[in-house]
């Protein structure tokens, strides 16, 4: 199959390391992938290019762009693809546009949740675009429920398809030795939905008890300056590093000793399954979806979010564990059913089922009625 992800950029995220790790797995399958951008390429753009995955950028600007759908029709002609994949709200409009008048069998949708602040002007935009889709993916039952509820969706054309990560990367966890300073960390963008600044009060609880003990942030975004003053007020500045934004994540988490997830907002984090991966032991809060990636009897413990004071006791009681190590075996082992080769054997399957579809002619057209959300046509 020649396989396009449509995404806008290949910056650094969960989203955007998913797209990077399924096209590589498929170039290993004998499939041909590419990835185009409509914004800018991003950060990880040379990765998939190093491993033959070729990444096109298509300069977009903010606004509804016509000549977008016309590039990248002309694109897709020239990939001669047979599926376009897109990722999340953003692209899914272009893509069925530009597949349709390039010829393009199958188009099939990710939804990878975090439900915070959509652009409800999007979400309409989105909504009517779903029914030209051959699939729509969410990435855990905890996501899909929310959209059903919410949009009232058909449950005809939907999956429900897990992330996956290289395993192989997060092998190897050097960090033994018991005299280093006690370090909790996080992975991810520096935006509002992961609250960071939770995570530094809570931090600066638990500090008051273990002197020694450091928080390390790996990430880059809006919120690093209110982060870095939350840290300076309440006096542990010298011992939260912020280490900005960087692709050897295996590295950042050997470095760790309990790894902190503290956000509000979530679908079905891909640097949760790194930690899990890398052997670390993880504290979050509990949010829809996370009990399916990371179940009570595999983490140290869930809290409620945006709780300063409960996100403080688990990590005051995880640090104190005896049997931190072993928790962390216990979520090695656990990770390993979010191996990328399974997350991409489930979309080969779909996809393979979406072109037969369209090859024995069982994929209609949309009707009106299918178009409408809730009985009405969105406004």
């Amino acid at each position: 199959m020649r396989i396009v992800q449509l995404l806008p950029s290949l910056d650094i995220g969960g989203m955007e390391r998913l797209a990077v790790d399924l096209a590589c797995r498929q170039r290993c399958d004998g499939h041909q992938p590419a990835i185009f951008c409509t914004s800018h390429a991003g950060q990880l753009a040379p990765e998939a290019e190093e491993a033959g995955v070729p990444v096109r950028e298509f300069g977009k600007r903010p606004g509804l762009s016509l000549g977008l759908i016309v590039d990248l029709a002309k694109a897709l002609r020239e990939q001669r693809a047979d599926v376009v994949h897109a990722h999340n709200a953003l692209v899914l409009h272009y893509g069925v546009a530009a597949a349709r008048l390039a010829g393009v069998p199958v188009v099939v949708n990710t939804r990878h949740g975090g439900n915070m602040n959509w652009d409800p002007h999007c979400e309409r935009i989105w909504r009517r675009a779903v029914p030209w889709a051959n699939a729509v993916v969410f990435i855990s039952e905890g996501v899909r429920e929310y959209y059903v509820v919410k949009d009232k969706l058909s449950s005809r054309n939907i999956r429900v398809i897990y992330n996956g990560i290289d395993l192989d990367k997060f092998a190897a966890r050097p960090r033994s030795a018991s005299d280093l300073p006690f370090r909790f960390g996080a992975v991810g963008r520096l935006v509002p939905a992961k609250d960071h600044v939770t995570l530094v009060k809570a931090f600066a609880l638990a500090a008051a008890q273990l002197p020694k003990a450091e928080l390390h942030l790996l990430g880059e975004g809006p919120c690093r300056t209110v982060i870095a003053e939350t840290a300076a007020a309440l006096g542990v500045q010298d011992r939260v590093v912020l280490h900005g934004a960087s692709r050897d994540v295996a590295g950042f988490l050997s470095t760790l000793d309990l790894f902190v997830l503290s956000s509000i907002d979530e679908g079905l984090p891909i640097s949760l399954m790194e930690a899990l991966a890398a052997g670390l032991p993880v504290v979050s809060t509990l949010l829809p979806g996370l009990r399916e990636l990371a179940p009570e009897n595999v983490v140290a413990g869930y809290c409620y979010p945006g709780q300063p004071d409960s996100l403080a006791d688990l990590m005051l009681r995880a640090a104190r564990r005896p049997d931190l190590a072993a928790l962390g075996e216990a979520a090695r082992h656990w990770a390993r059913r979010f191996g990328i080769n399974e997350t991409w054997h489930e979309y080969r399957s779909l996809f393979q089922e979406a072109l037969q579809r369209k090859d024995s002619g069982s994929w209609r057209r949309p009707k009106k009625s299918d178009m409408s959300v809730g009985g009405q046509e969105p406004a």
